[in-house]
């Protein structure tokens, strides 16, 4: 088994040689303002990912039903509402069925949660808003935003769960607290589900995905990586590590998970080779 000691030094390692290596970093170097210049308006670009993803116990019923994804929208000095504005208006033109929101609303202030409540409660589908919490939403005041996003008319789910029904057909639709803090409880989210129904899941962190599979959940929504946010590697091979599951959807046996980039950003107002995203989900029966 590798020792931390050990882990550190090759990792150590492998930074010196990017720090000495003629690309990308040198190149990036000699480049700095242009890079920084791409990064910040990327930064405010949006992108839209539409992905079909297929259910065995999708009912018929909803076969093509669409669900847009957004996360991480983290209102602050470094993510303006002008931009969650602009992600909401064509969120709204893709006419969803429905919403799903997966945390991170804001980053550390209270005074940024009210306004982004209120954004994001002109949300418009024929079947709702529906919302998790996320570590910064803790970190901030997780009272007061599940308060004035329920007040908004989204409805924040914390480990709790219900059977949505639609087009006379039914799923099992839930959200969990955030893992970061320890507030996770899948089993509260999916009491009074039936073994044998669909199940959607909200979660911050995609790290519940084990859980997740072992209880049975069809397909969960998570946000919380950004995608890596700024994306530094050679186009030629990966020279820093990378985390698996990080955006896009991913599999593990019968359960599905998808990561959204999300809207924001944290730490510095940048991103490079990571826009922010609007996730269109079309559900479909899998034969």
């Amino acid at each position: 088994m590798k020792t931390s000691a050990t882990r550190r030094a090759r990792f150590a390692e492998r930074l010196n040689g990017v720090a000495t290596a003629e690309k990308p970093f040198r190149l990036l170097a000699g480049n700095f303002s242009r890079v920084a210049r791409h990064a910040i308006n990327e930064a405010n670009s949006l992108s839209l990912e539409h992905v079909t993803i297929k259910l065995k116990r999708l009912p018929k019923q909803l076969d093509g039903f669409r669900i847009v994804h957004l996360s991480d929208t983290h209102h602050s000095p470094f993510t303006g509402l002008d931009h969650i504005e602009r992600a909401v208006e064509f969120a709204n033109s893709l006419e969803p069925d429905m919403f799903c929101l997966t945390g991170d609303y804001v980053s550390h202030e209270r005074k940024y949660i009210a306004p982004v409540a209120e954004v994001l409660g002109s949300l418009k589908s024929e079947f709702g808003t529906f919302a998790c919490l996320g570590n910064h939403d803790h970190w901030t005041d997780p009272g007061l935003v599940t308060d004035l996003f329920r007040g908004e008319g989204i409805s924040m789910l914390v480990n709790e769960g219900f059977r949505f029904e639609a087009r006379g057909a039914s799923f099992w639709l839930c959200g969990v607290d955030d893992h970061m803090v320890g507030k996770t409880d899948l089993r509260a989210a999916l009491a009074g589900s039936f073994p044998d129904e669909m199940k959607l899941l909200l979660a911050h962190n995609p790290v519940i995905l084990r859980r997740a599979t072992r209880q049975g959940i069809d397909l969960t929504l998570s946000g919380h990586t950004h995608g890596g946010q700024i994306k530094m590697r050679d186009p030629e091979k990966r020279i820093l590590p990378q985390r698996r599951l990080k955006a896009g959807l991913h599999r593990r046996y019968d359960s599905q998970i998808y990561i959204t980039r999300g809207i924001g950003t944290v730490v510095v107002p940048m991103r490079y080779q990571c826009p922010p995203e609007v996730s269109l989900l079309e559900l479909r029966k899998a034969e």
